[in-house]
């Protein structure tokens, strides 16, 4: 009967291990920090969106194999564990840069015309790219366009928004130049690759016009460095700021 007892024995340390896996190592409390895109929630159903995963020992073994499951606008995820059954999140988001309006869906790119999704939501604080026609594109690949100068300066124009944190909802392209839609303001910007001057200069301008509600068409074509920026203002605009100023 030695070897039912030492089976028995054996039996007993894998029921004890399998046990302390399922249940000693299982994660109770997952903490999120860093995304400015989505919630904690999402995060969560998409990282331990795998069978079992919620347990440290598999979700280490997917993380291995797979790597860990993310999100379209998710650069990359650090995992802290803090303790045996609390891991932390660290996420790092993708810069989406703009987007533009696809057969009722909206086409997010980041800062290198890389397509990183298409939905049908339209995210906030995401520019709308107007005006210029965009060839096929694919996931995970850049835009194929005809005008390859173009495309440069609607990147530019987009990493300097993002970088500046301005307001524009809208980026048109015309023939010779490119205008701004930020608020009630119509920035005009000639056509050229880089916006680095013109962007710097804009953003405590056009950060007034919205505080003050303020409306009409900044000219920025020929801009140099230095120069003075005038909003020329509707006349819807004058009328408002002239009633707020008798009531005042």
């Amino acid at each position: 009967m030695r070897w039912y007892k030492k089976l028995l024995a054996v039996l007993c340390v894998f029921g004890v291990i399998a046990l302390f896996i399922f249940f000693g190592l299982r994660i109770q409390k997952v903490n999120v920090e860093g995304t400015e895109i989505y919630t904690e929630e999402e995060i969560k159903q998409s990282v331990f969106s795998r069978k079992y995963s919620d347990n440290e020992l598999f979700f280490a073994i997917y993380s291995k194999i797979y790597g860990i499951n993310k999100l379209p606008f998710v650069e990359d995820i650090e995992v802290t564990y803090d303790n045996m059954n609390t891991v932390t999140l660290h996420v790092y988001d993708k810069t989406i840069s703009g987007c533009i309006k696809y057969m009722g869906q909206y086409v997010y790119f980041d800062k290198d015309g890389i397509v990183l999704q298409s939905m049908q939501e339209k995210r906030d604080g995401v520019p709308v790219v107007t005006g210029i026609q965009f060839g096929t594109f694919t996931i995970g690949e850049a835009f194929q366009v005809k005008d390859d100068t173009l495309f440069q300066s609607i990147m530019n124009l987009s990493q300097q928004i993002s970088h500046h944190e301005i307001n524009v909802k809208r980026i048109h392209v015309e023939e010779e130049t490119i205008s701004l839609y930020s608020g009630n303001v119509k920035v005009l910007l000639e056509r050229k690759e880089q916006y680095d001057d013109e962007l710097s200069a804009l953003s405590s301008v056009l950060e007034t016009t919205e505080e003050k509600n303020l409306s009409g068409t900044i000219d920025m074509q020929g801009f140099e460095s230095g120069d003075k920026i005038i909003l020329k203002q509707s006349s819807s605009g004058k009328q408002k700021n002239q009633k707020k100023s008798s009531e005042n």
